[in-house]
């Protein structure tokens, strides 16, 4: 046989890394002069029979990165004296570090900086004696393994929610453990692990042999014995069960499993033959560290992770560790642990009758055995006592939930399924590509492992790997299930998830709700699927600005995974999280950090702490934190992120360059700098929906801004600096470049640009499917761009145009604003019936207003409504038309066909839903004109008298009717005055004037000052006429007690009032002149003066006419500074012409005014 080492064997495509020492230790040896030579193969050969694992080396950087990336093996070191002096400074403080040892020639040479280091054993210059320290250091290492997790410190909290994270880790071990116990016995998994076992000890014949005696001799009843054996089992089992080790706890599970059962059977004889109560001890080294924290949690729970040897007697134990106690870092510890058997819930027996050792009273204790830490004190001797007492109280809720579900027994796709609930998806994904290479062509289950595959592409934000499975799987279910199969709801509901990683928020939303469709249809054996679909819906909802729908959606969800799921499992926290997500957007500051914090106390004690969901709790919460200004809670956050990043990063991206970061940030080592470029990746984790929503709404928000200061330049110039990258960025159909699309519409419709905003708004149009949230919202606006246009094309009396596009408007209107019962939708048959209007189409005119008039509310519809202005267009507009028949009917023969159009005419009135009162003052209007003045009287009266009772338009309130009544009357009420007013025919005076003034006294407010005041002064003159001058001075002063107040600004509509007033008030004021009555002229000239000063030109001759007349009577009153002022005013007007100049009444007073001031340089013109 060769003395060289023999060639490791190839390894398998799916199984254990290539080099992974699968036992507690590692030796490394590091020298120089390590060669081929027969005595370095020899010294090779003798550490391997004390650590399997060895590493040489000969260059001293190679061996302190291998030592650094050791995770979790003990090292022992040897070095030659000449590289120690270097390398052990370096790596002494390592925690991975256990002993090292200088091997070399010259003793004194090294001993100086030996001693300087506590981590060196010693200077060896003979083989013989580094074998026998090393033996001793192994055996003595061995004895204080222990692998234990520390459960909750209060003895009243059992229920899960108490656990810490170490629970979190125990509560995992347990379920796996229990999972893989459920797997059924076969060949091929003793095959498997001796295939492993003959890789890992493929140099080192001892174990070899072993491994072949095991292959050859093996079986379940004698598990225990090959358990108790010095050999490659008991070391791998252990080590794998301490390390959570899941591949090889995989590849040892036939081993494992038959060593629980034999157990288990010996448990059941074990506890009929002693008493209720028994004691074991366990003697056992341990770091102070370890004791300690041991210590604190007295009271708590203890959980041994490992199948643990224990002895009836306690000499027997402390023997054990009392065998050396050079190690003076150690601490002697001797459990004593207290067992009820009525409790217990694990197997445990005295397996001396099976044992290899048949002499040892050995008791064996199951792993996953929790206890109670009763006390923790050191005796005289220096020894620990660790007094612990069986607990039965390990099933918590969510373990036993988690236990039920796996079933009666597991396989390689339950086992894959757990691996992603425990966000160990790289593992998960090696054991489902076993599962695919071990399941038959075609065969159902391959379907569901594509889609656990899929997922796994998610939860990793592969989007290739996750379309690429989910595709494979569909082709399997097609040719195994009908559409209606369940196993159709998990495919709709994964690829919902890709295409919202995808950003294809309107595919996804398809493909949820036919997930929902068919999971309702096989509920309630799918409601924990049905609420996987109600939470995804949920957070679409969130996405689209559905805010009640959202909230709906979410807790529907919740509520289904409350009923079903205990009230700490980690599906539960992960929705209380997208819960929280939801709530920010709307506003619900505190409830959003009421749900994140509710997710983070859940996932913390149901998910490994670097678990991607556990860890993105806790960056949320920091960041919710840091806008509260709570620096304190966001650092604690910060830091169990960052404490546990690394593990998150290896276990699911292999992102080395993050992995380093973080690695910086545990350690105490980063920089601002590094932690913000942490920060900034670990958002980048976020999925690419997320990130997409994140920038969208940072940018709309900016563009918000700029719409909101009606900057719609600039906001449209944002909006094409970034549509090549949202197209870039974002699928042609997606939703955001949908609403990039209607943000541009509505940017170019508020500019009037109405082409580029009907491009713009068919564009999003055409993206939305017609049941899409938004789709509402894009149509109105729609409707506004076409009622636009329609305004546009009135304008320029396109009218045939105009009509077109208020249809459209229309017709988008009554489609999209339900009830259709909106202003919006009025004012747009209100447009329509303006076009028929001016069409002279009064038939549709009339259909149009009655939509007008139904599509408004209630409370709009009042007089003061445009609406009613409306009415009145057509009801005049109809007036018009008949005006036309009825003067064509005028002739005295043609008496019937008048009536017969005035009949037509009260008929058309009718029909348009006016009353009485409106009818009776058209017709009066019309006997107007007609000159048949007696007859208008009497319709007017009529039409007054009926207005007061009544009124048109439907009564909403008493104050609305009163107010609604008082305005109709006093439209009517303001036109008969008038009419009144300028009737001077002799016959109709006194009683049209005396019903003039009935009115007046009777409804002072139906008409304003100046109208009110033109009509005294109308019947002023009328009494002036008739020489009359009592009645007219009578008149004249009610004219002044009415009379308008002085005013920079007059009303538009009352503008022709205000002439009238001015013109009655100087021909009243002109004929006082006629009669000497300088003291009534002056204020009547005064006040048209202050009237025609403001409605007409300056150089108007009626203002100098005024000026002149108002210098005579200051003239005639000898007040020749006034005259003066009048005179300047004349002569300073550009239109006075001196050679035009005439004296009328008082004129002399004014010449004589101009003598006395004739030598004034001023009037040296005149």
């Amino acid at each position: 046989m060769s003395s060289l080492p023999r060639q490791r064997p190839a390894v398998e495509s799916v199984g254990l890394e290539l080099n992974e020492n699968l036992e507690e230790f590692t030796v490394i040896w590091l020298d120089a002069r390590i060669d081929t030579s027969a005595d370095c193969i020899d010294t090779k050969k003798h550490l391997q029979s004390i650590i399997n694992y060895l590493k040489t080396f000969n260059d001293s950087a190679k061996c302190i990165d291998y030592i650094k990336a050791v995770k979790e093996e003990k090292v022992f070191l040897i070095v030659s004296g000449a590289y120690g002096e270097k390398v052990v400074p370096e790596i002494e403080n390592l925690p991975q570090i256990r002993v090292v040892y200088v091997f070399c020639q010259n003793t004194e040479k090294h001993k100086k900086w030996a001693s300087k280091h506590r981590i060196v054993q010693d200077i060896f210059t003979n083989k013989q004696k580094l074998y026998k320290q090393l033996t001793e250091d192994v055996r003595l290492s061995d004895a204080s393994l222990l692998s234990i997790a520390i459960l909750s410190p209060d003895s009243k909290q059992n229920q899960v929610t108490d656990l810490n994270q170490q629970s979190v880790k125990y509560l995992w071990s347990q379920v796996l453990v229990e999972a893989l116990l459920r797997f059924p016995s076969s060949k091929k998994a003793k095959s498997d692990m001796l295939k492993e076992c003959r890789q890992q000890y493929y140099d080192n014949k001892r174990e070899i042999d072993i491994i072949q005696e095991f292959d050859k001799e093996y079986c379940a009843e004698n598990a225990i014995a090959w358990y108790t054996r010095e050999c490659f089992l008991y070391k791998i089992v252990n080590k794998a069960l301490r390390t959570d080790n899941i591949d090889v706890i995989f590849k040892f599970r036939f081993f494992i499993k038959d060593l629980y059962e034999e157990l288990s059977k010996m448990h059941a004889t074990y506890i009929t033959s002693v008493p209720s109560i028994v004691y074991v001890y366990r003697g056992q080294y341990m770091t102070m560290k370890e004791l300690t924290k041991i210590k604190e949690n007295t009271q708590g729970r203890i959980s041994m992770n490992t199948f643990l040897s224990t002895s009836t007697s306690k000499q027997t134990a402390l023997d054990f560790v009392q065998h050396s106690t050079t190690h003076s870092s150690l601490a002697v510890v001797l459990f004593e642990i207290e067992i009820d058997s009525t409790l217990a819930t694990k197997p445990f027996a005295n397996i001396k009758s099976k044992s290899y050792h048949k002499e040892e009273n050995e008791v064996l204790i199951a792993m996953g055995s929790t206890f109670f830490i009763e006390k923790v004190e050191q005796d005289k001797q220096g020894i620990w006592n660790v007094n612990l007492v069986w607990s039965s109280k390990e099933d918590v809720e969510l373990l036993t939930y988690m236990k039920k579900s796996l079933g009666q027994s597991t396989n390689l796709e339950t086992l894959g399924s757990l691996l992603i609930d425990m966000g160990e998806l790289l593992k998960a994904e090696r054991y489902f590509k076993l599962l695919l290479e071990q399941l038959p062509e075609n065969h159902p289950s391959i379907g569901n492992t594509y889609i656990q595959m899929s997922t796994i592409g998610l939860n990793q934000s592969n989007i290739e790997k996750a379309i690429e499975y989910s595709e494979k799987a569909e082709k399997i279910f097609q040719m195994s299930y009908p559409m209606s199969h369940p196993c159709y709801g998990s495919l709709y509901l994964n690829m919902g998830r890709i295409q919202l990683l995808q950003c294809d928020v309107i595919s996804a939303r398809l493909n949820l709700e036919k997930a929902a469709e068919i999971f309702s249809k096989n509920a309630p054996s799918y409601d924990l699927q049905l609420a996987a679909v109600y939470i995804q819906l949920g957070n679409i909802s969130t996405i689209c600005g559905e805010q009640s729908k959202m909230l709906t959606e979410l807790k529907r969800g919740l509520e289904i995974q409350l009923k079903h799921l205990p009230n700490t499992h980690p599906d539960i926290g992960i929705t209380y999280s997208y819960l929280g997500a939801a709530q920010l957007t709307t506003g619900l500051s505190r409830d959003a950090l009421d749900s994140f914090t509710k997710s983070w106390e859940i996932l913390r004690k149901s998910l490994s702490p670097c678990h991607p969901k556990y860890l993105l709790t806790c960056f949320t919460l920091s960041q919710l934190y840091d806008a509260k200004k709570d620096v304190d809670k966001k650092n604690f956050y910060l830091d169990e992120l960052f404490d546990n990043l690394p593990g998150m990063i290896a276990q699911n991206f292999g992102d080395i360059e993050l992995m380093s970061l973080a690695a910086s940030m545990k350690d105490g080592s980063a920089t601002n700098k590094d932690i913000k470029i942490l920060e900034t990746r670990f958002k980048e984790m976020a999925t690419p929906l997320e990130r997409a929503v994140l920038e969208f709404r940072r940018f709309t928000e900016a563009l918000e801004a700029l719409l909101k200061k009606n900057d719609y330049d600039s906001a449209l110039e944002l909006i094409n600096k970034t549509l090549l990258y949202w197209q870039q960025k974002m699928p042609s159909g997606t939703i955001f470049l949908a609403e990039l699309h209607y943000k541009t519409a509505y940017a170019y419709f508020k500019k009037q640009d109405l082409v580029s905003a009907l491009s713009s708004i068919n564009g999003a149009i055409e993206i939305l499917p017609s049941d899409f949230p938004w789709f509402s919202k894009y149509q109105l606006l729609l409707g506004d761009i076409y009622r636009d246009e329609g305004n546009q094309k009135m304008k320029l009396n396109e009218l045939d145009a105009a009509l077109v596009a208020y249809t459209k408007a229309v017709n988008i209107y009554i489609t999209y604003i339900q009830p259709p019962v909106h202003q919006t939708i009025s004012n747009a048959y209100s447009s329509i019936t303006k076009i028929h209007v001016r069409k002279h189409q009064f038939d549709l005119a009339k259909d149009n207003l009655f939509k007008a008039r139904n599509s408004l509310p209630p409370n709009l519809l009042n007089s003061k409504h445009n609406l009613y202005n409306i009415e009145r267009t057509v009801a005049y507009s109809i007036f018009r038309n008949s005006i036309k028949e009825l003067i064509n009917a005028l002739d005295s023969d043609a008496l019937e066909g008048f009536q017969k159009a005035l009949s037509t005419f009260i008929q058309e009135m009718s029909l348009l839903s006016f009353d009485i009162a409106s009818t009776h003052f058209f017709i009066g209007y019309l006997y107007t004109n007609m000159a048949n003045n007696l007859l208008a009287e009497n319709h007017f009266r009529f039409a007054l008298e009926s207005a007061i009772p009544k009124h048109p338009i439907r009564k909403i309130t008493k104050e609305v009717s009163l107010e609604i009544k008082q305005q109709t009357l006093n439209f009517i009420l303001a036109d008969l005055l008038m009419i009144y007013s300028k009737t001077f025919e002799p016959e109709y005076v006194p009683r049209l004037h005396e019903r003039a003034i009935f009115y007046c006294q009777k409804y002072p407010t139906a008409l304003s000052h100046v109208k009110l005041a033109t009509i005294y002064l109308r019947i002023g003159s009328v009494y002036q006429k008739a020489k009359n001058d009592n009645l007219a001075k009578n008149y004249l002063n009610d004219a002044y007690a009415v009379m308008p107040p002085d005013s920079k600004s007059i009303d538009k509509s009352e503008k022709p009032y205000f002439l009238e007033l001015a013109e009655a008030q100087f021909k009243y004021a002109d004929y006082c002149m006629t009669q000497s009555n300088f003291q009534a002229a002056c204020p009547l000239f005064q006040k048209s003066l202050h009237i025609y000063k403001i409605l007409i030109p300056a150089t108007d001759p009626k203002i100098i006419t005024i000026y002149r007349k108002l210098a005579g009577i200051y003239a005639s009153r000898l007040d020749i500074p006034l005259a003066i002022r009048c005179l300047e005013k004349v002569v300073a007007n550009p239109s006075f012409n001196v050679e035009n100049y005439s004296v009328a009444a008082g004129g002399e007073a004014v010449e004589g005014v101009l003598e006395l001031v004739c030598d004034d340089p001023a009037f040296t013109t005149i």
